[in-house]
């Protein structure tokens, strides 16, 4: 069976966040533009006798739905980057643009590449030339279009990803692989489809079309589905013709709903529709179904863990431990998702277990001796009052039967809970999944900003993304919020801290300033003070919070009071000379004024 060499993709599996409406568009007057690329011809990669066939398909269904369709077979690399130009250009800002891919692509050092039939990549440094990289596509259509969707119908098997990894010395430390590297989309409006999970062939077919563009074809446009129901079947379809052995992913960003067919189902054509095996009448399946739809919107690894934490059988729970496997990679991947690793996080010494027995006891669930242990009849006795309320019956102890039963539990944890990158938050999608009510809480102040946010030492911190804003305006947001600007107190709080915010280049503010010949990087407002009376350089600082300043982490020769009235912290770096500071990681901190703007603040909820 010939297959294609697939794309690298960036976690958050089966991520479909349901939105993105059809109807909208027509308001704005925008169009539905397509370009479709089928690649079977391949000069030394061989033949994908249904790739072409594929993209032929796949081109007439999107006229059906509405799209000007561009079709383009067996091109060369420059014949595919003029294809891509040429759509580029013609796409508006209202537009939907949707790139559809049938070929060979890899990966190299983390990045993906698409290949026109004529490469060879005799060695690494072919590649940029020889091919084209899959974000620079992404970001090109992020950058015009309202929505860019990209169906991407490929596997890994490239043998031209082979070569560069048995011929070209050294490429085998990280270079051409046939495994998945992360892509970032930077976009509200963006959703990327993939043929298979990581580590799966996407098979090219036997039967003149391969499985996934069948299944999408086949259900992208059933009345009334929005893309994310429509994805779901073509992901059941598609694991049904393979065996198992192929699951389409999605990593998707979209903030409206959207509907290649009609948004209404015709009464007439109900009965014809594929129907999902999740019984209508069934309260836990229809409350993992709901769970299920919050946790591909929010797409964290913290939030699927509590998704998996909460339903452990049916469809959806599977889908949910499949997504899991992928979103956390391998190397620190463990097992905090099982049921006795979550209950050991949840009821960490005997007392709060002694509580759990005596609880169940008063309830009218014998559970034997309460000795703070959990044996076989303690075991039993929360299998038996799981399955009275209706939640799964695992004999161990969740967020969901600690609350039923009026057991406070330890529902913190370290470490980053948000994604890496700022992203406005839908409290409603985290609320019966997040545990932490701080988050909840914060969030839902903060909800018109996007964040980054994460707990260290039993606090919560939130990287705040708000644009160029000024000290006053970042203490007012903190008064309202019920917190603080941040007060740090060791290198470890720093730290954690500061990886908050670097992953984001939007919460800095850059520049070049030629009297002192520096390309400068600001950072985000933290909650340190001087008071006007302090002595220069270092005297006189303080914490908002009144917290004793007993850590400092001062940028070279800062403070300076570099013009009367600096005494308002920030974090900072600057390099010499007019350069690129993009790649410069900031934890250091300077004093600034408040006149000064800079892209956002951190704040402290204790």
């Amino acid at each position: 069976m010939k297959c294609r060499a697939m794309l690298s993709f960036s976690v958050l599996s089966f991520l479909v966040l349901l939105f993105a409406a059809n109807s909208v568009f027509a308001d704005n007057g925008g169009k539905r533009l397509a370009l479709i690329v089928g690649m079977s011809n391949y000069t030394i990669a061989g033949t994908l006798p249904n790739a072409s066939r594929d993209a032929e398909a796949f081109s007439g269904f999107l006229k059906s739905q509405g799209f000007e369709a561009d079709l383009v077979l067996n091109a060369d690399r420059k014949s595919f980057a003029e294809a891509l130009s040429r759509f580029a250009r013609k796409t508006g800002p209202q537009d939907i643009a949707l790139f559809y891919f049938a070929g060979h692509g890899m990966q190299l050092h983390g990045e993906n590449f698409l290949i026109g039939t004529d490469a060879r990549l005799e060695s690494e440094f072919d590649v940029p030339a020889e091919t084209v990289a899959l974000s620079e596509i992404i970001n090109a259509l992020e950058k015009r279009a309202r929505i860019s969707l990209v169906f991407l119908d490929a596997c890994r098997n490239n043998p031209l990803a082979n070569k560069l990894n048995v011929d070209v010395d050294g490429a085998t430390r990280g270079g051409a692989t046939r495994g998945l590297a992360p892509i970032e989309t930077q976009g509200s409006g963006t959703l990327v489809a993939f043929a298979a999970a990581p580590g799966q062939v996407a098979a090219d077919g036997t039967d003149g079309h391969s499985p996934f563009t069948r299944a999408l074809i086949a259900n992208l446009s059933g009345p009334g589905l929005e893309v994310g129901t429509a994805f779901k079947r073509v992901v059941r379809d598609v694991r049904k013709d393979t065996g198992g052995k192929q699951s389409p992913q999605i990593l998707s960003s979209l903030s409206l709903e959207f509907y290649f067919g009609p948004e209404e189902t015709a009464p007439q054509t109900q009965a014809a529709l594929p129907v999902l095996p999740v019984p209508a009448t069934d309260p836990e399946a229809l409350e993992a179904e709901k769970d299920f739809k919050k946790a591909l919107r929010v797409g964290t690894p913290r939030i699927w863990h509590f998704f998996v934490e909460k339903h452990r059988s049916g469809e959806y729970a599977e889908l949910g431990r499949q997504t899991l496997a992928q979103i956390e990679p391998a190397g620190v991947r463990n097992q905090s998702h099982l049921p006795q690793s979550v209950e050991a996080r949840l009821l960490p010494d005997k007392d709060q277990r002694r509580n759990v027995q005596l609880a169940l006891a008063a309830k009218g669930f014998a559970a034997g001796v309460a000795d703070g242990v959990f044996g076989g009849q303690t075991r039993e006795a929360i299998k038996l009052f799981q399955s009275t309320n209706r939640q799964p019956a695992s004999g161990f102890i969740t967020e969901r039967t600690a609350e039923t039963l009026g057991i406070k539990v330890n529902d913190s944890s370290e470490g980053i809970y948000s994604s890496p990158k700022a992203r406005r938050y839908d409290v409603a999608n985290l609320e019966g999944l997040e545990t932490d009510k701080r988050v909840l809480e914060a969030l839902t102040c903060l909800r018109h900003f996007e964040t980054v946010y994460g707990v260290f030492g039993g606090h919560l911190y939130v990287a705040v993304r708000t644009g160029t804003i000024l000290a006053v305006y970042a203490r007012g947001i903190a008064s309202g919020c019920g917190a603080h600007l941040a007060a740090i107190s060791s290198e470890e709080e720093n730290a954690f801290v500061a990886s908050l915010f670097n992953a984001d280049q939007s919460f800095f503010q850059v520049g070049y300033d030629a009297s002192g010949n520096v390309s400068y990087k600001m950072g985000p407002w933290i909650g340190l003070a001087q008071d006007p009376q302090g002595k220069e350089p270092r005297g006189g600082w303080r914490w908002d919070n009144g917290t004793a300043l007993t850590y400092t982490k001062w940028f070279a020769d800062m403070p300076n009071e570099n013009k009367k009235g600096d005494d308002i912290g920030m974090y900072y770096a600057h390099r010499r000379g007019k350069v690129d500071t993009k790649s410069v990681y900031v934890d250091m901190w300077d004093d600034m004024g408040a006149t000064d703007g800079t892209g956002g603040l951190i704040l402290e909820f204790d």
